[in-house]
């Protein structure tokens, strides 16, 4: 994150709020609210379902190797991209799952190059 929020944080607009550093819904709230004050009355939301669930790993590398010259982290990109995923059933029991590495999409989740959730922010 230290390498890379900088080299794609320069390209987002003041108005994005959603997984910024510095950044959160009350603040967006608080923007929404002052240029409502000011007379404009379009606000625009998006939510993409399932988005980081299905990200091309083909189309993410190129894009990323385009700002990213250091072979090095892209090869440790890949490796985020393509690890298996432990999780804990309601048993006890754990599971190994290697989805987002069989289908060549995705993001798996908990994994360092995903957004964090709410929880994790707050903890």
């Amino acid at each position: 994150m230290l390498v890379l929020e900088p080299i794609f944080e320069a390209d987002l607009p003041p108005e994005q709020y959603a997984y910024r550093p510095g950044r959160n819904a009350q603040q967006a709230v608080v923007e929404v609210e002052e240029r409502l004050h000011r007379g404009q009355t379009d606000v625009v939301d998006a939510d993409l379902a399932d988005y980081f669930g299905s990200i091309p790993h083909a189309e993410l590398m190129l894009s990323l190797a385009r700002r990213i010259v250091d072979r090095r982290v892209l090869h440790l990109i890949r490796m985020w991209l393509e690890c298996s995923v432990e999780e804990t059933d309601d048993r006890g029991r754990k599971k190994r799952t290697t989805e987002a590495m069989d289908s060549r999409r995705g993001i798996p989740q908990g994994s360092p190059i995903t957004p964090p959730t709410t929880e994790q922010t707050a903890a």
